[in-house]
Protein backbone atom coordinates (compact mmCIF):
# COMPACT_ATOMS: atom_id res chain seq x y z
CA UNK A 1 0.00 0.00 0.00
CA UNK A 2 1.64 3.85 -0.65
CA UNK A 3 1.39 6.30 1.51
CA UNK A 4 0.51 10.02 1.07
CA UNK A 5 2.20 12.82 3.02
CA UNK A 6 -0.26 15.82 4.67
CA UNK A 7 0.48 18.70 6.98
CA UNK A 8 -2.71 19.13 9.05
CA UNK A 9 -2.59 21.91 12.05
CA UNK A 10 -3.78 20.86 15.39
CA UNK A 11 -4.16 22.87 18.59
CA UNK A 12 -1.19 21.71 21.64
CA UNK A 13 -4.37 19.97 23.46
CA UNK A 14 -4.87 18.04 20.33
CA UNK A 15 -1.04 17.22 20.18
CA UNK A 16 -0.88 16.39 23.98
CA UNK A 17 -3.85 14.17 23.46
CA UNK A 18 -1.97 12.28 20.22
CA UNK A 19 1.35 11.94 21.64
CA UNK A 20 -0.51 10.66 25.41
CA UNK A 21 -2.40 8.04 22.94
CA UNK A 22 0.90 6.68 21.11
CA UNK A 23 2.78 6.80 24.06
CA UNK A 24 0.41 4.56 26.19
CA UNK A 25 -0.69 2.26 22.93
CA UNK A 26 3.33 2.22 21.67
CA UNK A 27 2.74 3.49 18.64
CA UNK A 28 3.55 5.92 16.38
CA UNK A 29 1.44 9.29 16.48
CA UNK A 30 1.07 8.68 12.62
CA UNK A 31 -0.60 4.97 13.43
CA UNK A 32 -2.78 6.81 16.15
CA UNK A 33 -4.28 9.51 13.70
CA UNK A 34 -4.79 6.91 10.49
CA UNK A 35 -6.54 4.53 13.00
CA UNK A 36 -8.70 7.76 14.20
CA UNK A 37 -9.65 9.37 10.65
CA UNK A 38 -10.26 5.59 9.55
CA UNK A 39 -13.60 5.11 11.96
CA UNK A 40 -14.74 8.37 11.86
CA UNK A 41 -14.62 8.94 8.34
CA UNK A 42 -18.25 8.02 7.18
CA UNK A 43 -19.00 4.85 4.63
CA UNK A 44 -17.87 5.46 0.67
CA UNK A 45 -21.01 5.72 -0.89
CA UNK A 46 -19.38 3.37 -3.77
CA UNK A 47 -20.85 0.55 -1.41
CA UNK A 48 -24.55 1.59 -2.54
CA UNK A 49 -25.31 1.01 -5.91
CA UNK A 50 -24.87 4.13 -8.51
CA UNK A 51 -29.11 4.17 -9.01
CA UNK A 52 -29.31 4.48 -5.22
CA UNK A 53 -25.91 7.45 -4.29
CA UNK A 54 -27.95 10.40 -5.23
CA UNK A 55 -30.94 9.29 -2.59
CA UNK A 56 -28.24 8.37 -0.05
CA UNK A 57 -26.01 10.96 -0.26
CA UNK A 58 -27.64 13.98 1.47
CA UNK A 59 -27.84 11.82 4.83
CA UNK A 60 -23.97 12.87 5.36
CA UNK A 61 -25.47 16.55 5.58
CA UNK A 62 -27.84 15.78 8.66
CA UNK A 63 -27.51 16.12 12.00
CA UNK A 64 -28.03 12.94 14.87
CA UNK A 65 -31.96 14.03 15.35
CA UNK A 66 -32.40 13.43 11.41
CA UNK A 67 -30.48 10.77 11.38
CA UNK A 68 -32.78 8.92 14.05
CA UNK A 69 -36.06 10.18 12.15
CA UNK A 70 -34.33 8.54 9.04
CA UNK A 71 -33.67 5.41 10.73
CA UNK A 72 -37.16 5.19 11.95
CA UNK A 73 -38.72 5.96 8.68
CA UNK A 74 -41.36 3.45 7.48
CA UNK A 75 -43.25 2.12 4.10
CA UNK A 76 -46.47 3.89 3.80
CA UNK A 77 -48.56 0.79 4.69
CA UNK A 78 -50.98 0.99 1.85
CA UNK A 79 -48.51 1.07 -0.78
CA UNK A 80 -46.71 -1.88 1.01
CA UNK A 81 -49.91 -3.86 0.48
CA UNK A 82 -49.71 -2.81 -3.12
CA UNK A 83 -46.13 -4.01 -3.12
CA UNK A 84 -46.56 -7.62 -1.42
CA UNK A 85 -50.20 -8.17 -4.01
CA UNK A 86 -48.22 -7.03 -7.34
CA UNK A 87 -45.19 -9.50 -6.04
CA UNK A 88 -47.93 -12.20 -5.08
CA UNK A 89 -49.91 -11.99 -8.61
CA UNK A 90 -46.35 -12.43 -10.62
CA UNK A 91 -45.67 -15.88 -8.88
CA UNK A 92 -49.24 -16.59 -10.13
CA UNK A 93 -49.53 -14.77 -13.57
CA UNK A 94 -48.18 -12.07 -15.94
CA UNK A 95 -48.62 -8.60 -15.07
CA UNK A 96 -50.07 -6.35 -17.23
CA UNK A 97 -47.60 -3.23 -18.47
CA UNK A 98 -48.81 -1.19 -15.89
CA UNK A 99 -48.61 -3.23 -13.40
CA UNK A 100 -45.15 -4.01 -14.06
CA UNK A 101 -44.33 -0.30 -14.06
CA UNK A 102 -45.86 0.09 -10.50
CA UNK A 103 -44.03 -2.90 -9.21
CA UNK A 104 -40.59 -1.51 -10.31
CA UNK A 105 -41.75 2.17 -9.46
CA UNK A 106 -42.80 0.29 -5.60
CA UNK A 107 -39.58 -1.77 -5.50
CA UNK A 108 -37.52 1.19 -6.24
CA UNK A 109 -38.85 3.08 -3.45
CA UNK A 110 -38.64 0.04 -1.12
CA UNK A 111 -34.82 -0.38 -2.01
CA UNK A 112 -34.15 3.59 -1.41
CA UNK A 113 -36.41 3.36 2.13
CA UNK A 114 -34.04 0.38 2.59
CA UNK A 115 -30.86 1.99 1.90
CA UNK A 116 -31.31 5.36 3.63
CA UNK A 117 -32.70 3.44 6.70
CA UNK A 118 -29.43 1.18 6.85
CA UNK A 119 -26.92 4.18 6.30
CA UNK A 120 -28.28 6.27 8.42
CA UNK A 121 -27.83 3.69 11.03
CA UNK A 122 -24.25 3.41 10.32
CA UNK A 123 -23.63 7.06 10.13
CA UNK A 124 -25.19 6.75 13.66
CA UNK A 125 -23.08 4.16 14.93
CA UNK A 126 -19.92 5.95 13.54
CA UNK A 127 -21.09 9.18 15.67
CA UNK A 128 -21.02 6.92 18.70
CA UNK A 129 -25.19 6.83 18.87
CA UNK A 130 -26.19 3.10 19.93
CA UNK A 131 -28.55 1.60 16.72
CA UNK A 132 -31.06 -1.21 17.22
CA UNK A 133 -30.06 -4.20 15.01
CA UNK A 134 -31.30 -3.19 11.20
CA UNK A 135 -33.77 -6.13 11.77
CA UNK A 136 -35.53 -4.69 14.42
CA UNK A 137 -36.21 -1.66 12.80
CA UNK A 138 -39.74 -1.04 11.44
CA UNK A 139 -40.44 -1.56 7.70
CA UNK A 140 -44.06 -0.87 7.53
CA UNK A 141 -46.50 0.83 10.46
Amino acid sequence: MTTQAITIHLSEAMMRQLHQAARLSHQPIETIVEQSLAHSLPPLLKDIPAEYQADVFPLLQMDEKQLQQESQRTFDPERWTQYETLLEKKKESRLTKSEQSQLAALRHEADVLTFRKAYAAVLLKRRGYPVPPFDSLPITQ
